[in-house]
């Protein structure tokens, strides 16, 4: 049902674009297969400056710079016949002015009302261009919006053209994969693991009962980074500790090698009148105090 809903949409899209083609590519056609009529009748320097518009090569693709290049070409062209009509018509009516019977005289009144006339076609003329100017724009800039929606919509229409092979790929690997793990289920079965022939709910079993191990083995180790710092603390102690035993121990065996070197000598030895001082010394501390030893 869904396949033939997606291919009937498809298809009425495909329809309304062709029923309704872009205008702007209907409007293009003419720059580029114009061709100037064979029985135009032009004076030789207008026929000199419409052949130019010959040369225009109409095989060059549609494109916003070839677009533009013909623009361009075009507007000088319309100037150049503008400038050569504007001088064929003032030459013929000066011509007419001559030779007419009785010739035609313009006053000074008259050029300056024709004058004054000119200045208000000019603004006119002004105002007009600066409309047609924005006009312009505004086409411009609503031609470009189009583009990209045309362009957008080209794009989407052209994805979805291609979903139907995508899908059709797509359930053809799922099918593969299909195939492959039947296949791979038939090999487990065959396997020696116990844990292959598991149930679903002896599967489920086993899975919770890791899970809660793994919890309890979770719950452990961070029992254990709790009780780290103070460990850390109690062995930085005990090192600083064993660092004062072993410097006492150096100390002592230092004594000790002086004193054995002394006695061998023959000479005093300090540390052992010291210890006798202090072996009398406690003797009378304990008959004063009447402490037995």
């Amino acid at each position: 049902m869904a396949t033939s809903e997606y291919a009937t949409t498809l298809a009425t899209l495909r329809a309304q674009r062709a029923a309704q083609p872009l205008s702007i590519l209907s409007l293009a056609e003419p720059i580029t297969t114009s061709q100037l009529p064979a029985h135009a009748q032009t004076p030789s320097r207008i026929s000199d400056t419409l052949s130019t518009a010959t040369e225009a090569d109409s095989s060059l693709p549609l494109t916003p710079a070839t677009l533009t290049a013909d623009l361009s070409h075009y507007k000088d062209l319309f100037s150049k016949l503008r400038f050569s009509y504007l001088e064929q018509v003032t030459k013929e009516k000066y011509l007419r002015s001559i030779v007419g019977d009785p010739p035609l005289l313009v006053s000074h009144e008259d050029n300056l009302a024709l004058e004054e006339k000119l200045a208000v076609m000019k603004a006119n003329l002004k105002q007009m261009k600066e409309d047609v100017d924005t006009l312009v724009g505004e086409m411009e800039e609503r031609a470009r919006d189009v583009a990209h929606a045309y362009e957008g919509v080209s794009e989407g229409l052209q994805i979805l053209e291609e979903v139907p092979t995508e899908i059709q790929d797509l359930r053809a690997e799922v099918e593969q994969l299909q195939e492959e793990i039947k296949a791979r289920r038939g090999q487990e079965q065959g396997s020696s693991d116990p844990r292959m022939q598991m149930s679903l709910a002896a599967t489920e079993q086993a899975l919770m009962e890791q899970k809660e191990r793994n919890a309890e083995i979770d719950r452990q180790i961070a029992e254990l980074q709790k009780q780290l710092p103070g460990k850390v603390r109690e062995v930085e102690k005990m090192d600083r500790e064993l660092t004062e035993l072993e410097r006492r121990r150096n100390e002592s065996t230092r004594l000790a090698v002086e004193g054995r070197r002394r006695r061998e000598e023959g000479g005093r030895d300090e540390m052992e009148e010291l210890g006798r001082w202090n072996r009398a010394s406690e003797s009378v501390m304990k008959g004063l105090l009447w402490v037995e030893g």
